[in-house]
């Protein structure tokens, strides 16, 4: 049913369900900005702010509402007339985007995860079922065609991408839990040379390598870190994930 995505570049879903990207930059930051409100009105001044950052070029109205009557054609277009039909409003203060329930990657992402907590305790199984969807929801950077136009849509892709780190960990944390050891090794081996410095990561990977026997490793795992982080830092890692060690080490035992 998702329709509209910002998981990745921003792109619209048509009829028969293949991805389509917006012509134009300024059309799909327009898009970007209307999606990220949530079908709440953005005014014309924050649109211009965001679509020109350097500035709204002359007969800036004009300019914007041609971008507006542009971008009602290409949904118009993409998703059917039936479909497309009245999907911006306008108002005295601005526009805004219709969006269903479901069509918005984005939005699909947040409920998944939120089912999963809700059953991570009583059925972990569903839950790490429910988180993968999730992730595979994830086409690449957030907004990756049109961050860099703005602070706002910057500073929503971070947030974006922080939830999506924060989420994998639950998902490999899940998974540790359900003694699927060796499926996760992998996966944190890539994504603690990704994200060198994230803790939590490393505690995850420590603990899965300690239950699979692999000690010497999880301790050659440390060992890497702790010289960056007082390299680089000048600090030492976290009690939590030396106890992590020392669990490894010592019985290969420890929650996740």
């Amino acid at each position: 049913m998702v329709c509209f995505r910002v998981l990745g570049a921003v792109g619209v879903l048509d009829a028969e369900g293949e991805q389509v990207e917006v012509p134009g930059e300024l059309r799909r930051v327009m898009l970007a900005m209307l999606l990220l409100n949530g079908g709440k009105v953005v005014p014309r001044e924050q649109l211009a702010e965001e679509m020109w950052p350097d500035g709204t070029p002359e007969h800036g109205v004009n300019a914007l509402q041609a971008h507006v009557v542009r971008l009602r054609h290409d949904l118009d277009r993409l998703l059917g007339v039936g479909q497309g039909k009245r999907r911006i409003g306008t108002n005295r203060f601005g526009y805004s985007l219709r969006v269903e329930s479901g069509e918005l990657d984005l939005d699909v992402f947040d409920s998944l995860c939120a089912e999963s907590r809700e059953l991570s305790e009583s059925d972990p199984a569903t839950a790490s079922d429910m988180l993968l969807r999730a992730l595979e929801l994830w086409r690449g950077p957030a907004l990756a065609d049109v961050r860099e136009r703005s602070p706002r849509l910057y500073a929503a892709a971070v947030r974006a991408e922080e939830h999506h780190t924060l989420v994998l960990e639950e998902f490999i944390s899940l998974n540790i839990r359900m003694g699927n050891y060796d499926g996760v090794i992998g996966r944190l081996k890539a994504l603690t040379a990704r994200y060198p410095h994230r803790e939590r990561l490393f505690e995850q990977l420590i603990t899965a390598l300690g239950r699979t026997g692999r000690k010497v490793e999880a301790a050659n795992v440390f060992r890497r870190l702790r010289a960056e982080l007082v390299a680089e830092f000048g600090v030492e890692p976290s009690p939590t994930l030396s106890r992590r060690v020392q669990e490894a080490l010592d019985q290969g035992s420890g929650d996740s």
